[in-house]
């Protein structure tokens, strides 16, 4: 994952969430096709109640039952956590720091106790310390509750290649990321790393965002060809945007129009013609996006209901908007 995709996943707008928290009923499913899986129920409001995809990444695998510690659980696992629904019904993370240290070949060890000096704060339970960037993330996203007691010093380590400052936690892993700025602390991506562990599976580059194609070009009117509702010479280059007609009721007299773009449009000035007869049928007002409308015709007869006659719309520059053949 490159820095670029690292920093849309900051963590934003987190305010000491907890790690704990009863799970609410909800059974409606949440999918993303960046990984084909979904999110429901207890987990799914806990995912998005505690930071959603900033926090805890996409989800890598379906929830599934797994034994956690010796106890029989409904997990999920997700590309920064694994969300694990408790026999009493709570949701917790795992205890993923703890996990990736041990599956390394270097499980945590009691620190030494050394006193915490200034800008730190010390863990006798643990005998390590957090300090700088990584003490104030740690205050400032939840603690003990959301990250557990450091189990690591601050040490050096490579990630993709680069070597970064990062720090272990009993659930997380913290990265300083100075390329991305100062003091920039990213969470590790440590659901995907013990998952792909545990199935003996290499691990996959994270997928990288696909440039997004520009929208298409609105179809542009032709030169205006407005002439007193002659038969207009470009009819076939009528575009059919960003009003369209969609029938012309020619017993009825009425005339049926639609806004096909995504803004309000204004029909003030517009014209729209009986070519047979030579005649204007009044069209007005405003149409929402999207909006079909009817427009009546004036008293007596404006559309021939013998012999073709076919209906043109052109705007208030004279440019032919739709054309409708009858």
């Amino acid at each position: 994952m490159g820095p670029t995709l690292r920093l849309l996943m900051i963590l934003v707008s987190l305010a000491l969430l907890t790690h704990a928290a009863p799970a609410t009923a909800q059974t409606d499913q949440r999918c993303f096709p960046e990984t084909g899986q979904c999110v429901s129920g207890p987990i799914r409001a806990y995912w998005e109640r505690n930071g959603g995809l900033a926090v805890f990444g996409l989800p890598i695998a379906a929830q599934a039952a797994e034994t956690i510690e010796g106890t029989p659980l409904q997990v999920q696992w997700f590309e920064r956590d694994r969300l694990e629904i408790q026999p009493d019904g709570r949701v917790t993370t795992g205890r993923l720091g703890v996990e990736r240290l041990a599956q390394l070949a270097t499980p945590w060890q009691q620190g030494p106790g050394a006193p915490a000096g200034p800008g730190c704060t010390a863990f006798p339970e643990t005998g390590h310390k957090i300090c700088g960037a990584f003490a104030a993330y740690w205050r400032a996203n939840g603690g003990l509750e959301r990250f557990g007691f450091p189990v690591t010093g601050e040490v050096t380590t490579e990630l993709e290649g680069r070597p970064f400052t990062v720090q272990y936690f009993e659930r997380r892993r913290f990265e300083l990321h100075p390329e991305i700025g100062p003091n920039v602390v990213l969470l590790g991506l440590l659901g995907r790393e013990v998952l792909n562990a545990c199935q003996g599976q290499p691990q996959p580059v994270a997928p990288q965002p696909q440039p997004v194609a520009p929208p298409p070009s609105a179809p542009q009117p032709p030169a205006p060809s407005y002439n007193n509702c002659q038969a207009d010479p470009n009819a076939g280059a009528a575009p059919n945007f960003p009003v369209k007609i969609v029938s012309i009721d020619k017993r009825a007299e009425t005339v049926t129009l639609q806004n096909v773009s995504g803004e309000a449009l204004s029909l003030d000035g517009w014209i729209m013609c009986s070519i047979k007869g030579n005649q204007q049928h009044p069209v007005g007002g405003t149409l929402a996006p999207g909006e079909t409308k009817i427009f009546a015709g004036p008293a007596g007869n404006i559309w021939n209901n013998s012999e073709r006659d076919d209906g043109a719309l052109y705007n208030q520059q004279g440019q032919l908007i739709s054309y409708w053949p009858d």
